[in-house]
């Protein structure tokens, strides 16, 4: 017998590392993503174990001032992506609210780092939980594309073409056929 799997990694992870968490009574008040916040401060030690545990799945920790810019930029547009924010606030200024500078400065920090600019991010991100989203076969693409800050039906199918190089019916064709592959 084969079967094909899918799921959301955010969530994989997030149950991983709340397990880990419950198993070594490690307190925790929020997990979201790659952002964990304790309820109280734990010692060292127990910060190693819970690292070492984590490393086992390929999950590194970065505390407080050594996260760096970059990877800050990243986690906030994913939680925009994801709803997090409020939508009708532009990721320009959310990232500068939330962080403290001016667009312009994390913006040029984030091209300097990835070779790439905030923007292009930003669209890969949603062309991502785009894909996701397709999978519930209740959503419409215009629910899909109003949810996620697309300004029509065509403008999503066409950063969705020049992301994937494929058109949205063509996506879904090869995504069904190789689900029924295994069937």
């Amino acid at each position: 017998m084969k079967f094909e799997l899918t799921y959301e990694v955010d969530k994989v992870v997030k149950e991983l590392v709340k397990r880990t968490m419950d198993s070594l009574e490690i307190k925790v008040e929020r997990i979201h993503e790659d952002l964990v916040v304790l309820s109280t401060e734990i010692e060292e030690k127990d910060l190693k174990k819970l690292s070492d545990h984590l490393a086992a799945y390929g999950i590194k920790i970065q505390r407080g001032n050594s996260i760096s810019l970059l990877e800050q930029i990243k986690s906030l547009i994913k939680r925009y992506v994801h709803g997090e924010y409020d939508g009708n606030v532009s990721i320009s200024k959310m990232l500068s609210d939330e962080l403290g500078y001016s667009y312009s400065y994390l913006s040029n920090h984030f091209t300097s780092k990835t070779f790439t600019t905030i923007e292009n991010f930003y669209v890969l991100i949603r062309i991502e939980k785009v894909k996701e989203l397709l999978m519930d076969e209740e959503k419409t693409l215009s629910d899909i594309a109003y949810s996620l800050n697309f300004s029509s039906v065509p403008h999503l199918s066409a950063q969705f073409k020049k992301v994937t190089g494929l058109t949205i019916t063509q996506y879904l064709k090869i995504r069904n056929n190789s689900i029924n592959t295994f069937n």
